[in-house]
């Protein structure tokens, strides 16, 4: 067995819990089901931001700080182009840093190899869900966030990566930190959520 094939199920057992429990957030949900509503996409897409927007950018200074290459695909400015399509503002991202201080500083290869794991293992779900957009809300609709990674390859990238520079040593760094990344998503859209009860209230 390949060391990636072991560390990819030594992952996705750590995570399964944070990861089905974000697959199953009422704000996700809509984006896979066949009734799906311009009204709980827009939602959906607010909410994500201020979480891809901070996965990224700790994953570009982890990067920097252990001078390491990766061909990151950076897709929250192609989000926040969508918001602007779809008239709506970007949200503020700064507060998802007291959410989740214990991403701030990437120092050790197992911390952003699990970071990765998230950033780009959620391009496998924004496929189905950008075929989704195309069928119920039509290719008009501003999807790019979701329908670049119809061709990218970053899944490919990464486990050829993680082979190269994460020994066994790090994979509990990895899988805490991408524990840490599942959550971040989770409680960006649990504050987006109350959010909009507020607001509708």
């Amino acid at each position: 067995m390949k060391a990636t094939c072991a560390l990819g199920a030594y992952l996705k057992q750590s995570t399964r819990t944070a990861h089905q429990a974000l697959d199953q957030h009422p704000l996700l949900r809509p984006l896979v089901q066949p009734r799906l509503q311009p009204s709980d996409y827009r939602r959906a897409l607010r909410a994500l931001y201020p979480a891809q927007y901070h996965l990224e950018d700790t994953v570009r200074d982890g990067l920097d700080r252990l001078q390491l290459h990766y061909p990151l695909l950076l897709r929250a400015p192609l989000l926040a182009d969508d918001l602007v399509a779809l008239g709506l503002d970007i949200p503020a991202h700064e507060e998802t840093l007291t959410l989740t201080p214990s991403m701030r500083n990437v120092t050790r290869i197992g911390h952003l190899v699990g970071l990765l794991y998230v950033l780009e293992g959620s391009q496998l779900g924004s496929r189905v869900i950008a075929r989704n957009i195309h069928r119920t809300l039509g290719p008009q609709m501003a999807s790019e966030y979701f329908s670049v990674a119809e061709e990218a390859n970053s899944w490919q990238h990464f486990w050829q990566f993680a082979e190269q520079h994460c020994p066994e040593a790090q994979w509990s760094a990895a899988a805490q930190a991408a524990d840490n990344a599942f959550q971040l998503f989770a409680l960006c859209l649990d504050v987006a959520q109350t959010t909009d009860s507020f607001t509708t209230a």
